[in-house]
C-alpha cells in the first residue's frame, strides 16, 4: 500500500475508540488469564496475572472493556483449569486496591 493510503488508514483508525487503550500494552507480560465465565461460556471479567503470580490489570473498567470480553469467544468449561471464587476476587481485589 503507498504511503497515502497507509496515513488514510492511520487517520480513520485514530478516531476509532480502541477497547483496551492502558491495557493493550501490558498483554506481553501476562503469564496466565483467570476468566470468570456464565453458564453460556461468555467471559464476564478477567485478570491478566504476570509470570510471578502477581495480577497485572483487570477488566472490564471505566476505560477496558478487556482482552477476552472484546473477542468472540466462548469458552467450555474443560478447555479452562479451574481456580476458586476467592481466589479470583482475591486478585480482583488486590489490583482494585491499587488502581
Amino acid at each position: 500500500m503507498n504511503s497515502i493510503g497507509v496515513r488514510l488508514i492511520k487517520t480513520a483508525l485514530f478516531f476509532i475508540p480502541r477497547a483496551n487503550p492502558d491495557q493493550e500494552k501490558l498483554y506481553p507480560s501476562v503469564a496466565k488469564w483467570l476468566i470468570e465465565i456464565d453458564e453460556r461460556g461468555i467471559p464476564i471479567r478477567e485478570i491478566g496475572i504476570d509470570q510471578d503470580n502477581a495480577p497485572v490489570f483487570t477488566a472490564p473498567n471505566d476505560r477496558n472493556f478487556g482482552f477476552w470480553m472484546d473477542s468472540d469467544k466462548r469458552f467450555k468449561v474443560d478447555e479452562l483449569e479451574p481456580s476458586s471464587y476467592e481466589e479470583f476476587e482475591s486478585f480482583w481485589q488486590m489490583v482494585a486496591q491499587n488502581a
